[in-house]
């Protein structure tokens, strides 16, 4: 591993992300953030990282060495990387956030009455990861993928792959919603080059993304 003249900046989005119906109810998805929390703990023991991060009670307020950007819709967080790409330019942009793929067309005004029925139209939310390969083609990136259940490895590999290839991602974490109790977080970490590593807890696939980001910088 070569010594380097200054630390290496790291993008790290985490938890969950937000849609308003009205100006009271929300959608939004599974993520406790714990596990964008482990990453940037594990990358800034040697590196700068900066947290772009959805609401969540993982401790994010602990870290020493993270720079903190709370946000809380789809829009916020999206608003946020382009702008932090752009004064930045990170070196790896690690996008374990869960970014809502869907938001409503249009948003009621005030709250909606709930004695009628409500028919809603969501139209999908820009790809936050899309976006930094346009316009930020030189920034790294590490995927993240929440299915709900596994299968066969080769099933596995020809998905990642493919989803490498689309995202021009260095990385990606796939993992399992049925699988994840308590500390157990079982993911599958594949690589560009076909390689791939099973790993069983959030510890294990911070260090995991930590270890290839100081060998691939």
């Amino acid at each position: 591993m070569k010594k380097r003249n200054k630390p290496l900046t790291v993008l790290v989005t985490a938890g969950p992300t937000r849609a308003y119906l009205d100006k009271v109810r929300y959608l939004s998805n599974y993520s406790s953030g714990q596990l964008g929390y482990e990453i940037c703990r594990e990358i800034e023991k040697e590196n700068k990282v900066i947290a772009v991060v959805g609401p969540c009670e993982a401790p994010f307020d602990k870290l020493k060495n993270t720079d903190l950007i709370r946000v809380e819709t789809v829009e916020e967080m999206h608003h946020a990387v382009m702008h932090l790409c752009k004064k930045h330019s990170p070196d790896f942009a690690v996008l374990s956030a869960a970014v809502l793929d869907f938001a409503p067309k249009k948003i009621a005004a005030g709250k909606r009455s709930s004695k009628n029925t409500w028919n809603l139209q969501l139209v999908p939310t820009p790809k936050i990861i899309d976006e930094i390969t346009k316009k930020f083609p030189k920034i790294k990136k590490v995927a993240f993928k929440l299915e709900w259940k596994s299968t066969s490895i080769k099933s596995l590999k020809s998905f990642a792959m493919k989803n490498l290839k689309d995202k021009s991602a260095e990385v990606l974490c796939l993992n399992f919603l049925s699988e994840i109790k308590g500390k157990t977080h079982p993911a599958f970490l594949f690589t560009r080059d076909g390689k791939y590593q099973k790993v069983d807890t959030k510890k294990a696939i911070a260090h995991w993304i930590n270890r290839y980001i100081l060998s691939n910088e």
